[in-house]
Parts: structure tokens; sequence; C-alpha cells
């Protein structure tokens, strides 16, 4: 019997993970939004599915990356400071 295999998508503007098969998204546990790689890896795993190992990431052009690099978190100090010269960014 063939495994079949999800697709990871980072959904760049949602901020967090989807799973793809055969072009559609998939409802995993209840869920189409997964906070991090891992945890959408593991649901992926539970359903019986193997998840590839390049995710599909929406904001860039590349649109393609390995799965070991994981996306830090950005610090809210960070985040709330504003940009040189103008004024900070709208949330």
């Amino acid at each position: 019997m063939a495994s079949r295999m999800a697709r990871i998508v980072h959904m760049g503007k949602l901020g967090g993970f989807a799973a793809l098969l055969d072009g559609r998204l998939l409802e995993l546990e209840g869920r189409f939004l997964w906070p991090s790689v891992s945890a959408i890896g593991e649901a992926v795993r539970r359903a019986g599915m193997v998840s590839s190992d390049m995710i599909l990431d929406t904001r860039s052009p590349g649109a393609v990356r390995p799965v070991a690099p994981v996306i830090p978190p950005v610090s809210a100090p960070a985040a709330a400071t504003p940009r040189p010269g103008g004024l900070p960014l709208a949330a």
C-alpha cells in the first residue's frame, strides 16, 4: 500500500502552518491551522500520512524551503520598535 504524502505550507499572513493533500487543505484533528511545523507534523503522522521534507512558504518568491530551519519567534520589544524616521507600523 502506498502512503499518502501531505505538503506542509507556511501561511505567512495567518502566521501558522497548514497541510495540503492532492491540492486540498486538510483538516487534521478538527484544525486547519497549526502553530508550528512539529505540531502539524505530528498531526499528519497520527492521521496515517507522511509529511513532505519541504515547506511551501507563501511569504517568499522562492516559495520552497527545507524543513530543518525553524522560523524563530519575534520578541515583543523588537516587534514594537518604530521605523527610523517614520511612524510605527500599524498592527
